[in-house]
């Protein structure tokens, strides 16, 4: 399709996910457009955006905050309190069924509920990424290295398990609990289950992961 021709909607999510001591907090923002709208008032239709901060040693969200710059009717704002059952739920497995059981349909906001449903996932992701950073001694947000370790530096550390913030899991089962059974991927007793077993590191590992073939022995 030509470039210059502009889509007939453009839906855009945006999801930080920030650590403040004991919590988890993301931030999450849906904007949907019609760049092509001859009146420039009317190319944004839905600007609304959704906080959660999640307890890191249950995944359970304690607050909620919600917003919405942009919206077709008046009265979309009212719906913002309901969002506040919310608190209350993990994140983990099950937290799209809670969702639809509490803010869906008539009883919510199709695009905060939207945003919710997408920032559950991105909150497990970023547990993960935190882990790594720790045990890596890095501080998410700060400035990275100036040059990347050498393939032979990263080989080495993943094979010996050498590195800063000292040993441990590099998923622990808190961790696996959670992402079991959101893909096929992590089926129970499935591909990452039996790779972490027999030893995958992800974060040292090559990314994307060898096939479980180079895990488990013939």
């Amino acid at each position: 399709m030509p470039a210059a021709v502009p889509p007939v909607h453009r839906r855009t999510i945006e999801i930080e996910v920030h650590q403040a001591d004991d919590l988890l907090i993301a931030q999450a923002r849906l904007r949907d457009t019609r760049p092509w709208h001859p009146d420039p008032a009317r190319v944004l239709l839905h600007d609304m955006q959704l906080a959660l901060h999640v307890r890191t040693a249950d995944l359970t969200i304690v607050a909620v905050e919600s917003g919405m710059n942009a919206f077709p009717h008046t009265e979309c704002p009212l719906i913002r309190p309901s969002f506040d059952r919310l608190v209350g739920l993990s994140v983990r497995r099950g937290f799209t069924r809670a969702l639809r059981e509490t803010v869906s349909g008539v009883h919510g906001c199709s695009h905060l509920h939207e945003l919710a449903r997408a920032a559950g996932p991105a909150i497990i992701q970023a547990t993960l990424s935190a882990a790594d950073a720790r045990r890596r001694g890095l501080t998410p947000g700060a400035e990275p290295p100036d040059a990347p370790a050498s393939a032979d530096a990263q080989t080495a550390d993943a094979q010996t398990g050498d590195r800063a913030g000292g040993s441990g899991p590099v998923v622990s089962g808190r961790q696996a609990a959670a992402l079991t059974g959101t893909c096929h991927i992590w089926a129970p007793d499935g591909i990452a289950t039996r790779k972490l077993a027999a030893g995958w590191r992800p974060g040292f590992d090559p990314y994307p992961a060898p096939p479980l073939t180079a895990y488990e022995p013939t």
